[in-house]
């Protein structure tokens, strides 16, 4: 009886903590919207949401938002499945995104523009 008292409390503190976990993890209301490279929206555009990013028309993929995981010092934008290392950040004090394809530290940032 103790053993099933433990394990429900500790799966309670699991369920609560992946609730927070995903609370914490949204992307800012700030930082959604529609967004084109350079400021083009009348080309191909991304739209992020609190929980997904659309890339270029493609489907959309579900993302989680690291609050200071950015060489500049901004929050960054990545993909939940771990084989995708691109990412964006947004920069709130400019209200503008950068893509990095590549990642962090490869290859050169590709600055992102808000549509609406």
């Amino acid at each position: 009886m103790q053993r099933i008292i433990i394990i429900s409390g500790l799966l309670s503190l699991v369920f609560v903590s992946s609730a927070v976990f995903a609370e914490d993890a949204k992307v800012p209301k700030a930082a959604q919207g529609v967004w084109a490279e350079g400021g083009k929206c009348s080309g191909s555009t991304v739209t992020i949401t609190a929980g997904t990013l659309q890339y270029k028309g493609n489907k959309p993929d579900a993302v989680y938002f690291a609050p200071k995981e950015s060489p500049r010092g901004y929050g960054a934008i990545h993909y939940v499945e771990e084989e995708n290392v691109d990412n964006f950040e947004y920069a709130n004090d400019t209200d503008q995104m950068f893509y990095n394809p590549e990642g962090f530290g490869m290859g050169k940032p590709i600055l992102y523009k808000r549509c609406r």
